[in-house]
């Protein structure tokens, strides 16, 4: 969900320190699984706390974790689509016959859409609807290709994605707060770079870019 965004976060920073920043995009619990085996990273930004956490618990990441951006659910159909939806709820009825959603397992974006559905009462309701993707890009593309209705994804990557057009705000109440956390992979003593990396995204150019692209600086 961050790939639009960083690309020029990655260019402002290359620009200002002369240093090559290289990102690798995933789904979050997978990123994470990579360095709890021994990938390569100095600093890892995770689409919700959980992954973060997971790599906490191992002693792999600096005890300063940093919340950096917020986002939000939305219910995301094919631009043009004959589906008059105006809450999530209305996912259960007859019109929608295939829902996709972010695996649970792999990307923190499944556990919200999972959780929100749940609160809404209609989880066990569409399980047989229910397909699920990678990530949220791969689910965008699902709604895209006409292969799923709608999709629950976050609000920035609904916003940047060809032929998708928001239905419905997903309730804030019926998911946790939406936060992307920032940390330095401990990979021996102090890394400078890596802490002025962090410093950049939580600055006034980065925290531009990212409002540009939806995203909430995290205060």
């Amino acid at each position: 969900s961050l790939a639009d965004a960083m690309a020029e976060v990655e260019e402002g920073f290359e620009s200002l320190s002369g240093v090559e920043v290289l990102v690798s995009y995933g789904g979050s619990q997978m990123l994470a699984q990579q360095i709890a085996s021994g990938a390569p990273a100095d600093v890892i930004i995770s689409a919700g706390e959980h992954p973060v956490a997971f790599l906490a618990g191992r002693g792999l990441v600096d005890p300063r974790v940093i919340g950096l951006l917020r986002n939000e659910l939305v219910v995301a159909v094919r631009m043009g689509a004959d589906l008059d939806l105006t809450s999530a709820r209305q996912l259960s009825g007859p019109a929608v016959r295939r829902i996709v959603i972010a695996d649970p397992g792999l990307a923190p974006a499944g556990r919200y859409a999972e959780e929100s559905l749940i609160r809404l009462g209609i989880w066990h309701g569409i399980r047989d609807k229910l397909v699920f993707a990678q990530d949220v890009r791969s689910a965008l593309a699902y709604v895209e290709s006409g292969n799923a209705d709608a999709a629950l994804v976050y609000a920035t990557d609904a916003r940047t994605a060809r032929n998708i057009e928001v239905a419905a705000i997903v309730p804030y109440e019926s998911y946790s707060p939406i936060v992307y956390p920032v940390a330095i992979v401990q990979r021996g003593g102090y890394n400078k770079l890596a802490d002025d990396f962090v410093e950049y995204l939580r600055g006034p150019e980065a925290s531009e870019v990212f409002r540009g692209y939806g995203f909430q600086p995290f205060e």
